[in-house]
This record gives C-alpha cells, sequence and structure tokens, in this order.
C-alpha cells in the first residue's frame, strides 16, 4: 500500500496528531489501514482512479478524484465535507447522512465515504443522496482501483 508511484499531488501531513482530533470531533475511529494511508498520502490523487459501485444488481464505473486532506488550510480538507449542520446541510436532510464520514471525492462533486456502522466502503450521489456499495473495507477498495 505505500508506493508513492501510486499517488500523486500528495500534501504532506502537517500533525498526525490532526487525525485523532478529526475523529473526536466526529465520533468515529477510522480504520487503521485508513489511518496509515493518510500519514503517506494525505490529499492526494491515485493513479488507478476507476471503481466499480453497485446499487443491486448494477454497478457503475465511478472515478476517485482524490482522499481528503486532514491539514486544516489546504483547499481539499476533511474538515468542511463531514460539517452537515454547515457547508453539506443538503446533503443531510432528516440526518440520513449521519452514518457516513467523507473520506474522499470524484471529479462531480459525489463522495466516497465510511459506513459509521462496518467500515464499509459507500459512494454517495450528491444529486439523489442515493447510496451505493462499494467495498467491504479501505484496503479492498485501494486495491480494486484501476486505470480505466
Amino acid at each position: 500500500m505505500h508506493d508513492n508511484s501510486k499517488w500523486l499531488y500528495i500534501s504532506p501531513l502537517s500533525s498526525v496528531d490532526l487525525i485523532a482530533e478529526y475523529e473526536e470531533v466526529i465520533g468515529y475511529s477510522f480504520p487503521s489501514e485508513f489511518k496509515i494511508c493518510v500519514t503517506y498520502y494525505n490529499g492526494a490523487h491515485p493513479k488507478n482512479k476507476v471503481f466499480l459501485s453497485f446499487s443491486g444488481k448494477r454497478k457503475r464505473k465511478r472515478i476517485f478524484n482524490n482522499l481528503f486532506s486532514f491539514n486544516k488550510n489546504d483547499p481539499s480538507t476533511i474538515w468542511k465535507y463531514n460539517d452537515w449542520t454547515g457547508r453539506m446541510r443538503d446533503w443531510n436532510e432528516n440526518g440520513q447522512m449521519d452514518g457516513y464520514v467523507a473520506f474522499a471525492k470524484d471529479p462531480y462533486g459525489n463522495l466516497i465515504c465510511f459506513d459509521k456502522t462496518n467500515d464499509k466502503i459507500v459512494f454517495i450521489d450528491h444529486e439523489t443522496l442515493s447510496i451505493e456499495v462499494v467495498a467491504d473495507d479501505f484496503t479492498e477498495f485501494v486495491d480494486s482501483l484501476k486505470k480505466n
């Protein structure tokens, strides 16, 4: 998993303590494999970007644009993407998104998230709020990324 040739535009993590601080704020502990990835590839774009999402029997190709950065002042910081009372309030009508933590996005404004109940990876369409299963865990998700 620690192969710098597979990630672009890394924004070095200013402090590993930012991960624990963020976990405390959102009330969720990220899986260890995700935390390790962030310490190496904070805010980065994977070279292999394509993954599949599943909704019932339908599968769709999706694009992983970048991991959110844990540095508070970076443009694509995780600190603003899970603020359901602020920037993302329109996503969370009736609280249906409270069970998810966004950690990445696609190029079109859709989110790639952890399901807080089981650490599975899901894709959430920002227009329909449909939730599609992607992978059973973070490692499976990263391992599934393809060129196209």
